[in-house]
């Protein structure tokens, strides 16, 4: 028999008392320790953003799921895919968090090879299992079902969508079964719709939270106090305090492929999950795509840093007969050719791999032009550095 069975709230307690009466004379609410170390982290929401490549005004959503068939990742594991396919690039970073057990039911190999297309999508995948909490700190919007990263990433008053909500599967006197009653589902279509609603009018979810701990703040102070008693030393004079959730390298990719719309100086991206062309956009396909079926329908090939950027665009352009644009970073910014013997060299501070998609819709090739991307305006520079196109004038 333990000496203490250690509770976060008084309402566990009570349903305690009524299972178990024997273990509730032992029972101690001390609160919760994950939840408190969750909100100590709080002031370094910005710096777990920029950790998970969150820039300028894009909004981070975070999908969770626990494991199992009634889970999110169970009932819809091609929803990572799809979210990035119909949510604008540049306004949305997507990162998901996958409960440990789904891994050691199916096997790392085997999971991995289900992820690759949400990978190859843009999509992050957090590579261990003790990533989430800091997703959670930085999210802007969170996607779940019925596990525990669900309800804290509520507790921290984060908007919540319930991707699935099997209400037979928990208790429906726990704080979890409130939850899933009171968050707003996610339908299937009109997501970007659906995510700006939860944002702007997000559910009244406080009396739902409130039943996460009845001692915030205190699980530290508690656990000390009741551990040195337990023990029958005197504790130390310090107060305990929880770590901020440590900073890591976590692997980003952008999309292997994306389509892109331009209208006039305003650009849109999707990742292309598939082969559902947009209208009026053109597909973007970086050198990382596997499929050698969507380079040869590209607009657009952005290649890596090349030793002799000159050549790889002229050999790729060559190779790639449909293929009208192709760009790489050079040592002086990017460069990008095309078929009609043009060579550019530009920069920008940010989304070079943009302009080669702005370069494909414009006809002709200005010193400077500016472009819109979710909201934010951005300038470019640009040099032509070879023009062979009939009749042009000399390049220098």
């Amino acid at each position: 028999m333990p000496a203490h069975l250690v509770l976060s709230h008084e309402e566990q307690l009570d349903r305690l008392r009524l299972s178990c009466p024997s273990a509730a004379d032992r029972a101690i609410v001390a609160g919760d320790p994950c939840l408190d170390r969750l909100r100590a982290s709080l002031p370094l929401r910005e710096t777990y953003r920029q950790m998970f490549g969150v820039r300028g005004g894009r909004k981070l959503l975070f999908l969770t799921s626990t494991w199992g068939a009634d889970s999110l990742y169970g009932t819809d594991p091609d929803l990572p895919a799809r979210l990035a396919a119909h949510l604008p690039l540049d306004e949305f970073a997507i990162v998901v968090a996958l409960h440990p057990n789904i891994e050691q039911g199916h096997q790392s190999w085997q999971l991995n090879q289900w992820l690759s297309q949400c990978r190859r999508s843009g999509v992050t995948v957090l590579p261990r299992e003790d990533l989430w909490q800091q997703a959670a700190v930085a999210a802007d919007v969170t996607v779940g079902d019925h596990g525990s990263v669900t309800f804290y990433s509520a507790c921290l008053g984060t908007p919540v969508l319930l991707a699935n909500a099997p209400h037979e599967t928990v208790d429906p006197a726990s704080p979890i079964a409130a939850l899933l009653r009171t968050a707003p589902q996610l339908t299937t279509t009109g997501f970007a719709a659906q995510i700006a609603e939860a944002m702007a009018f997000p559910a009244a979810l406080g009396k739902v939270v409130a039943l996460a701990t009845s001692a915030p703040g205190e699980f530290a102070a508690r656990m000390l106090d009741l551990g040195y008693r337990t023990l029958r030393l005197t504790p130390p004079k310090r107060t305990p305090s929880f770590t901020a959730f440590p900073l890591v390298q976590v692997p980003r990719q952008e999309p292997a492929a994306h389509w892109v719309r331009v209208i006039d100086d305003e650009v849109v991206r999707y990742a292309a999950v598939d082969d559902v062309f947009p209208a009026d956009a053109h597909l973007v396909v970086t050198t990382e795509a596997p499929d050698p079926r969507l380079l040869e329908q590209a607009s657009v090939i952005l290649g890596g840093p090349a030793t002799d950027p000159a050549r790889w665009i002229a050999a790729t352009l060559c190779a790639l007969p449909g293929c009208e644009w192709a760009a790489c970073p050079a040592e002086t910014g990017w460069w990008a050719g095309n078929h009609d013997g043009l060579l550019v060299e530009f920069t920008t501070p940010e989304l070079p791999q943009v302009v080669p998609s702005l370069l494909h819709a414009l006809g002709s090739i200005p010193d400077e032009l500016s472009f819109t991307a979710a909201g934010v305006r951005h300038q470019v520079r640009l040099n032509v550095l070879i023009d062979d196109r009939p009749g042009a004038p000399a390049t220098p």
